[in-house]
């Protein structure tokens, strides 16, 4: 039975020593939403020389490229190509654009609050 004590009491002390290295870790967390209304839409597009103009999203939004290239600008005002078999995550709240030149397939995942919208279009291009 001492033993059975020994080796709890030692595992207690080794889980809070790694629980205490992670959050020395740690500087800053904030929770941004939280909440058990979470909206989940998986869209798949098929589309010639799409232009999704400048928008933002209130959530995750997760772009898989099947067909095709899309060049998504995000963050900055240099585009990047995603190509077949490749992956974009789009940051919430981030001016956002997608440009298809030519045939392209994809999925976009949403992971939006259910009441939000998916996209807001911007009026103006946050790029000069």
């Amino acid at each position: 039975m001492k033993s059975k004590a020994l080796a709890l009491l030692s595992a207690g002390i080794v889980a809070a020593a790694l629980a205490a290295v992670g959050v020395a870790a740690v500087l800053s967390q904030t929770v941004l939403t939280d909440g058990t209304n979470t909206r989940l839409r998986v869209v798949r597009t098929v589309a010639n020389d799409f232009d999704s103009g400048w928008h933002t999203h209130p959530g995750l939004v997760i772009v898989q490229v099947q067909q095709g290239s899309l060049q998504i600008t995000q963050g900055g005002c240099s585009p990047k190509t995603v190509a077949a078999g490749e992956t974009y995550v789009e940051v919430p709240f981030v001016p956002a654009r997608a440009v298809a030149t030519g045939s392209a397939t994809w999925t976009t995942t949403f992971l939006v609050k259910y009441e939000d919208p998916l996209a807001t279009p911007l009026a103006t291009s946050p790029c000069p």
